[in-house]
């Protein structure tokens, strides 16, 4: 009776040992395997977000875009914006502006003559393109072409040729933010008009008020003097006669 107390003791004894070694192993397993899952899971952000930060950057397209002079006598010298747009990724992209396909003897410069794109923004960027020739011509039509060169790609705008104007000038009156306004038109290149005001188209003469010459795209721009003595005030160009 004592012996079979005694195993039966004994048994007792090795049961509980053995459960709290197992108690106490639980624990460690249960830690390796969140720290299995805690590398596996950073592991797939990192690969998650390397994919989008090493996304290469592209130049999508370029355009130009005819600029209007800055002066009432432009001379033989045009301008263009030339705007690289839409570009896709991120991270540094630099694009290089070339010019070809224009007339013999003119200069061509770029302002800046590289566009530099860094981070997700800005998706555009603008580059002033400036044509000087020999003599006042109308470069618009010409087909040239402006090539922009990243790492990766190239990309090229031909002009879109437009024929020289001609006909009677056409104006147009533009609202400037200090509230003044100015007058844009279009004419026969390397013309002068002579721009006229009336406060009365059937009972007032046309009185000049300043010249103004168009470039080699024909158009031209004038600033007049504000008028206050009047609640209205037409303005005419006529050309000047060239000698």
């Amino acid at each position: 009776m004592v012996d079979t107390c005694w195993l039966d003791f004994c048994c007792f004894r090795f049961v509980v040992i053995v459960s709290r070694r197992l108690m106490k192993a639980r624990p460690r397993k249960a830690t390796m395997r969140n720290r299995g899952y805690s590398i596996l899971t950073g592991l797939g952000l990192v690969l998650a977000t390397g994919g989008t930060s090493f996304a290469e950057s592209e130049l999508v397209s370029i355009f130009i875009e005819p600029e209007w002079p800055t002066t009432a006598n432009p001379g033989n010298v045009v301008t263009y914006t030339v705007t690289a747009v839409s570009r896709v990724g991120q991270g540094l992209l630099e694009v290089a502006l070339t010019c070809g396909g224009l007339p013999e003897g003119t200069t061509v410069s770029f302002s800046p003559n590289v566009l530099r794109f860094t981070g997700r923004v800005p998706v555009s960027l603008t580059s002033t393109l400036t044509i000087t020739s020999p003599t006042v011509m109308p470069i618009d039509s010409y087909p040239f072409t402006v090539t922009g060169t990243a790492q990766r790609q190239t990309v090229v705008y031909t002009n879109q040729t437009v024929a020289p104007f001609s006909g009677p000038p056409v104006l147009v009156i533009d609202s400037l933010a200090d509230g003044s306004f100015m007058i844009r038109g279009r004419g026969v290149p390397g013309e002068t008009f002579q721009i006229e005001t009336t406060p009365d188209l059937a009972n007032s003469p046309w009185a000049p008020i300043g010249t103004t010459t168009a470039d080699g795209n024909g158009r031209f721009v004038f600033l007049p003097a504000q008028p206050n003595d009047t609640p209205a005030r037409f303005y005419r160009a006529v050309r000047i006669p060239q000698n």
